[in-house]
């Protein structure tokens, strides 16, 4: 019989190995993707959301590592994380692996469990904006903990500082975050305490226009740009440009309005115009250049000529063409066509006059962006003559895209930058 018991255990030990040695697939994902438990020893925790597989096809078996703290169990079958803690655990980053055999795919859940110690308040949110500062946090206070210090997971949005003395978190976000919990633990090397901090950061809103361009002549005055809507800004607005316009232009700091005579020669850069009633702000940027009194009509293309139509061949789910008045500028492309095929591959086809017609452009960055999350970038070198240059993306997850397209001249400055309409592949 005890043969018999530990050849069973052998076999079913492998089995659960091989299960959980399927290899990571690019398409296969489960979500969500981060968790967060914050626990106390002697009560039950709330579940942690079951997952939902894309990307794997068979009997799924959900793992996690490292080991879990004590009287906490995961279902292999869900995903889902339970139970009631028997022992005070720090913040700590588990990963969870679901895995068929072939295919497998991660998970992070962030997990704390206090002991009788306590931390005042227990939770907290913060909402910010991105190149704004935040209001910063109340300072924690503890009951049952000697010197204490302050930690917190996961990692938090670049420009904002969490003090390990206070609990306090503060700072001015760089990056937008969607709503994420984060767990505070203060620890004296005895015991733990923990709390939550619920943190959402905002993009910087957008005017509209998002984009304008000026292409402009020493002694010739410009075409005036179109004065700025920011309905987020709901005070009197106040508008500002960096970095400073070229010689002879003017910001109307009232509507946004640049006018003027250049008087000096500008190379191609893109300045960001700022609204802002002294609470709120939105940007928009603007692309300028500024050529001798004689500009050559080979850097600025004023017809169509040698354009071609940016065909794609096979058949498609959706289609998205985007004519030539679509684009920030003319310097910018012909005309463009994005392509969506049932078989969840997308191809960008970009229309253009060739280096010899163009001289603003020398090539385009092409980037392909699903909305929950990840993007692919394909580099795109514009030939001499007029052609067709397409980019294919194949494989892709089922999900809500968009295309953004970057023009750049020979030294890699950007000339301009188009963002498609969403779509749907798959």
């Amino acid at each position: 019989m005890k043969r018999i018991f530990l050849v069973s255990t052998l076999l079913a030990s492998l089995f659960v190995v091989q299960l959980g040695s399927g290899v990571a697939s690019a398409n296969a994902q489960i979500t969500p993707t981060a968790q967060s438990v914050s626990g106390v020893v002697g009560s039950a925790i709330t579940a942690t959301t079951a997952y939902t597989a894309t990307g794997i096809s068979g009997t799924k078996v959900f793992v996690i590592s490292p080991s879990l703290p004590g009287g906490l169990s995961i279902n292999t079958a869900t995903g889902v994380v339970s139970g009631t803690p028997t022992e005070a655990s720090v913040a700590a980053n588990y990963t969870v692996t679901v895995s068929d055999g072939a295919t497998s795919a991660t998970a992070t859940i962030t997990i704390a469990v206090s002991g009788t110690a306590t931390l005042s308040p227990g939770t907290q949110t913060v909402t910010g904006r991105v190149g704004a500062p935040i209001t910063a946090t109340t300072a924690l206070t503890d009951t049952g903990l000697g010197a204490k210090f302050f930690s917190i997971a996961p990692a938090l949005p670049a420009g904002l500082t969490f003090s390990s003395a206070t609990g306090v978190l503060s700072g001015t976000a760089t990056a937008a975050k969607a709503a994420t919990t984060y767990v505070v633990t203060a620890a004296d090397g005895t015991n733990y305490a923990v709390a939550t901090m619920r943190v959402t950061i905002a993009a910087v809103p957008v005017m509209t226009p998002a984009t304008q361009s000026i292409s402009g002549l020493i002694g010739t005055a410009i075409a005036a740009t179109s004065a700025f809507a920011a309905p987020t800004v709901t005070g009197t607005k106040t508008f500002s440009v960096s970095p400073a316009l070229p010689a002879g232009l003017s910001l109307n700091t009232a509507t946004g309005v640049v006018s003027g005579t250049p008087t000096a020669v500008a190379a191609q850069a893109t300045h960001v115009v700022t609204a802002t009633d002294g609470t709120n702000f939105a940007t928009s940027s603007l692309s300028v250049v500024v050529n001798s009194t004689t500009a050559p009509t080979t850097t600025v293309p004023s017809t169509s000529q040698g354009c071609v139509t940016p065909n794609i061949g096979g058949r498609l789910a959706n289609t998205i063409n985007v004519a030539s008045a679509s684009l920030p500028l003319s310097q910018f492309a012909c005309s463009m066509r994005i392509g969506v095929r049932p078989a969840k591959t997308v191809v960008v086809a970009i229309a253009h006059q060739g280096t010899t017609v163009n001289r603003a452009v020398a090539r385009y960055s092409v980037v392909l962006t699903r909305v929950n999350g990840g993007s692919i970038t394909r580099a795109l070198t514009m030939a001499t003559t007029p052609g067709v240059l397409r980019a294919n993306y194949q494989r892709l997850i089922s999900g809500t895209w968009s295309v953004t397209v970057v023009a750049l001249s020979a030294d890699g400055t950007a000339v301009g930058t188009y963002t498609s309409e969403a779509f749907r592949v798959g």
